[in-house]
């Protein structure tokens, strides 16, 4: 009952999936910051870039960290789903900051002395110099190594502490291997937190996809697992009728 005081006195952002925000009471907390986990090929960069487009089609300003892909390889991907994501960079309100160099040097600096002290030092420094609205960690899995359970949730509150203090709406991609190796505990440091994963259905056989909205505070979530697809336009949310 507790968690259901004062809905409606947060602000929403459209997750850019209309079917998700009805889901999800309007949309992600704004200036929350939300975890997006899954295993290969479930589309978590695919709800990212919706997101991203969604908050620049509606005049905020993003910043998209990539750790995994260069921001050539996400314009592509972008419009390949008919997103304006080379618009919005022409006019200053989309920032692409490609980490792929920046995480070699971080991680050589992890093995170093000062090992496990601060896992995400290159990103932490881009939030801290950015004055976006909407930020996006593309994702967290590539800066961590076998540093210990207790020391990576402390720097996971660190680093959604500093997403907070600079009034940002943020999403943070994670891998299923990195949430397995550290027990799922970066949950605990956000504010919500989505799973998308794959599974064979019991009743066709058929591989289909799933989210499970495993918390969003101040929001009254689904209890089921809900399917979804991806098509040209992105991630599609299966209504209870297209499920049958």
């Amino acid at each position: 009952m507790g968690e259901n005081m004062g809905l409606n006195e947060l602000e929403r952002l459209s997750s850019g999936i209309n079917e998700l925000d009805a889901l999800i009471d309007g949309g992600y907390p704004k200036k929350r910051s939300i975890l997006i986990t899954g295993g290969p090929g479930v589309g978590k960069t695919i709800i990212a870039l919706q997101f991203v487009d969604c908050a620049c089609k509606s005049g905020l300003k993003c910043l998209y960290l990539a750790t995994e892909e260069t921001p050539e390889e996400l314009r592509i991907q972008a419009a390949q789903l008919g997103l304006s994501i080379a618009e919005y960079e022409e006019k200053g309100q989309l920032h692409f900051e490609s980490a792929l160099a920046e995480r070699m040097d971080d991680i050589t600096w992890q093995r170093g002395k000062n090992a496990g002290t601060s896992l995400f030092k290159k990103p932490l420094n881009a939030i801290k110099s950015s004055d976006a609205d909407v930020m996006v960690l593309d994702n967290i899995g590539s800066y961590t190594l076998d540093t210990t359970i207790g020391a990576f949730r402390e720097q996971m509150d660190y680093l959604v502490n500093t997403i907070r203090e600079k009034n940002m709406t943020g999403l943070i991609i994670s891998d299923d291997t990195l949430n397995e190796r550290y027990n799922n505990v970066a949950q605990y440091s956000v504010h919500g937190a989505i799973h998308m994963f794959k599974r064979e259905s019991p009743f066709t056989g058929n591989v289909e996809r799933l989210m499970n909205v495993i918390k969003m505070r101040g929001t009254n979530t689904p209890l089921s697992y809900v399917r979804y697809s991806i098509n040209q336009n992105g991630i599609n949310i299966q209504t209870q009728k297209e499920s049958k």
